[in-house]
């Protein structure tokens, strides 16, 4: 007999005080070895190495190959990582065989904590409503059912998984599964409650759905986190500590001290600082995969990053047995804890819309009454974090709470964690105007409609609450990212159409009952600032007079005139007029101005009389000083601080200066409009509106000349460029106004 091969591996048998790493060796039998079966010993020994003793076994016959585990004890002076040389002693009655070799010391205290979910899209391919259906389930042609199911069948489920194997663990998460699940079947409330007394179930993600957070506002998120942790916590009585953002195409800096400031203590996700996919090699990762995700302002959460995705675990669902789902679970064991923190890995296993995964609790009893380490046990994500924590030294998250010395260590990372899938940023990018004009009309409504309910006006609380909901619903990653089909583009601008007309209807009735109050009467504008901050800017308003006798109309500050004598126009505010009407007597029947409103009170007002004066030039339009007026023979404007000129040669691209320096602000051609033809689909991954395709080089307005001219008003200048350009063989026209 020969020893052929002797193997090295990181699993332990013994106990947890004294673990014995487990070497495989592997024996060929020779001509004239006894013949199969026949009983004989292997020895390892070395230098701060013991086997124990003999370790028995049957022996190979001529010609076959046999293997054998060996439990032995490692020494102190060896460090998980070092070689450490050994001798292997096979002996069979009077046949003995030596082999000497190095062997690479492994690290017992492993856990691998195997975390049992399923990833939600309510607005990907499917609407929310078709995600909720209850439907027939069918076998395919093989007699199987189908891995995926809707929302209510994945809940059932995976509770009655849960019911039936007491060693199942799992999460649930989005609002917008939970709730329909729970007011169709508030039966099943009574075993969420169970479950989440025993610590098998953990609600997680503390946010209304995964939003896509670097393409929505500050308090769209805050609001998701006040109707997740709300829902979660307060209706069905969990403790939501973790931001479950699987799938989010993309990070808000500010998200994880938001969540920390919302009571989370931890976060996971698998797209991150690495391609989509994460980095196919962990080791490249230049951070470990658990770390301190820290925001601008200091405070953060503990992140685990899913390295081999969250759909990394279900390779267990799809062995055909339970060795190899067993392996399938070292594999991934193995690849995680390259770049783990600690001796800690989470291993999700679930994938989109899927039913609980075969193998996962026989893996939970079945490894681990052969080995110590490592330990492969259904987990919810909150003990896993736990462990991190305990392992690393101390709490790794937290106001106030700074890097952590551990085995590996938690890093503080403060980089920022995009771009993911750069199509999102583009896509559909009417979704992203949408959503943010529903922010702004929500947002303002809300602060105003506060300071006219201190007024004495009712509150519009139930209009306002519908307004969050829905954003936080169309803050979702395949929402607002415009990565949705057709169908699901559809429903969801009806719900952007919605909270905006929300927002602007209580917009637009707390501005009229704060103007009502600063108008007293008079003709005049009240500019509202709904920031919390004082605000100049322009504003834009139309008047219409019903009754005719007006020449003209001027803006006045009233601030200003209260302190001058009276019938003085020194407080004028020049003012743009453009839409201008008159009746049949040539008087004003309605104009739109734009004026510059200045140093408006944060969350207040400021008033402007509308005083008539006559007429400079008695025409059917405004007076010939009131308007956009043509600069003769020049494309160049400027204000105090640059000046602009558009090339009229290269399409009406700008060259910007700074004044004060006389250097340019740009190294190129500004303002530049490219038509960029793409592939209708990725050509590597297949994949659609989630990434940038450009298919070959673009064209650029600046290749081509263009018609400009530059215009001065009472309120500013502006260029305005017009120029045709192809795409598709289809001429396009632009035109682009800059105004400085």
């Amino acid at each position: 007999m020969r020893i052929t091969g002797v193997e090295s591996t990181g699993l332990f048998t013994g106990s947890a005080g004294r673990p014995l790493q487990i070497i495989r060796i592997t024996l060929e039998g020779t001509p004239g070895d006894q013949p199969g079966g026949s009983p004989g010993s292997l020895l390892v020994a070395g230098p701060g190495i013991d086997s124990a003793g003999p370790f028995g076994m049957e022996m190979p016959a001529p010609g076959e190959s046999r293997a054998a585990e060996i439990g032995v004890a490692v020494g102190d002076q060896h460090r998980p990582g070092a070689q450490a040389p050994v001798t292997v002693i096979a002996q069979a009655g009077n046949a003995r065989a030596e082999h000497s070799a190095m062997i690479t010391v492994a690290e017992p205290g492993w856990t691998m904590w195997m975390v049992s979910h399923f990833h939600y899209d309510p607005v990907w391919w499917s609407t929310q409503g078709q995600f909720t259906e209850a439907r027939l389930v069918l076998p395919d042609e093989d007699g199987a059912l189908p891995d995926t199911r809707t929302a209510f069948d994945l809940v059932r489920l995976h509770l009655e998984k849960a019911r039936r194997d007491a060693d199942y663990k799992f999460v649930l998460a989005e609002i917008d599964y939970l709730k329909p699940h729970f007011d169709a079947f508030p039966e099943d409330r009574a075993l969420v409650r169970s479950l989440l007394a025993d610590g098998r179930l953990e609600l997680v993600g503390g946010t209304y759905n995964e939003p896509n957070t670097n393409l929505t506002g500050a308090e769209v998120t805050i609001r998701n986190a006040v109707y997740g942790v709300g829902f979660q916590r307060d209706v069905l009585g969990g403790d939501p500590r973790s931001a479950w953002m699987l799938d989010s195409f993309g990070h808000d800096p500010g998200f994880p001290g938001l969540m920390a400031a919302a009571g989370l203590t931890s976060s996971s996700w698998a797209r991150g600082p690495f391609h989509q996919w994460g980095p196919a090699d962990n080791a490249r990762m230049q951070f470990p995969a658990e770390f301190e995700w820290l925001s601008p302002d200091g405070t953060g959460v503990l992140t685990a990053y899913m390295t081999n995705h969250y759909g990394a675990g279900w390779q267990l669902h799809t062995t055909k047995d339970l060795p190899s789902a067993e392996a399938a679970a070292l594999d991934q064991f193995r690849s995680l804890a390259v770049a783990a923190a600690t001796r800690n890995v989470m291993l999700p296993v679930g994938g989109d819309h899927v039913i609980p995964a075969r193998w996962v609790t026989d893996i939970h009893r079945s490894w681990n009454s052969k080995y110590v380490w490592p330990r492969f046990v259904t987990a919810i994500p909150r003990e896993f974090f736990d462990a991190v924590r305990a392992q690393a030294g101390s709490q790794a998250s937290g106001p106030g709470a700074g890097p952590t010395a551990g085995r590996r260590g938690i890093t503080p990372q403060t980089r920022d964690m995009n771009p993911l899938y750069t199509g999102k940023e583009v896509s559909y990018i009417d979704t992203k105007q949408a959503h943010r004009a529903g922010e702004t009309a929500v947002s303002e409504g809300e602060r105003l409609a506060t300071l006219a309910w201190l007024a004495g006006r009712a509150y519009p609380a139930a209009a306002l609450d519908k307004a969050w909901r829905l954003l936080a619903y169309g803050a979702h990653h395949d929402a607002v990212t415009g990565t949705e089909s057709d169908q699901v583009y559809l429903d969801l601008l009806a719900g952007w159409r919605e909270a905006y007309e929300l927002g602007d209807c209580a917009r637009r009735m707390a501005v009229a009952a704060l103007a009502a109050s600063a108008a007293a009467g008079s003709r005049s504008v009240v500019v509202v600032n709904g920031l919390a901050s004082e605000r100049t800017g322009m504003a834009t308003v139309t008047v219409t007079l019903d009754e005719p006798g007006t020449p003209w109309l001027a803006v006045i500050d009233s601030e200003v005139a209260a302190d001058l004598p009276a019938g003085t126009l020194a407080a004028e505010v020049p003012a743009l007029a453009e839409g201008v009407r008159r009746h049949p007597d040539g008087s004003l029947a309605q104009v739109t101005l734009t004026f510059r409103a200045s140093r408006v009170p944060a969350l207040g007002v400021r008033r402007y009389a509308l005083r008539a004066v006559p007429a400079t030039v008695s025409t059917d339009t405004a007076p010939t000083d009131a308007g956009w007026r043509d600069i003769a023979g020049s494309t160049a404007i400027e204000n105090e601080a640059v000046a602009v000129t558009a090339d009229a040669a290269r399409g009406g691209t700008l060259s910007i200066t700074d004044r004060r320096t006389g250097r340019p602000v740009l190294r190129g051609p500004g303002n530049e409009l490219v038509l960029q033809p793409e592939y209708d689909k990725h050509p590597r991954w297949g994949e659609g509106p989630w990434h940038l395709s450009p298919r070959g080089a673009g064209a650029g307005s600046a290749s081509g000349p263009a018609s400009v001219r530059a215009q001065r008003s009472p309120v500013g200048s502006r260029d305005a460029a017009v120029g045709r350009r192809r795409a598709g063989g289809v001429p396009h026209a632009r035109r682009r106004d800059h105004r400085p």
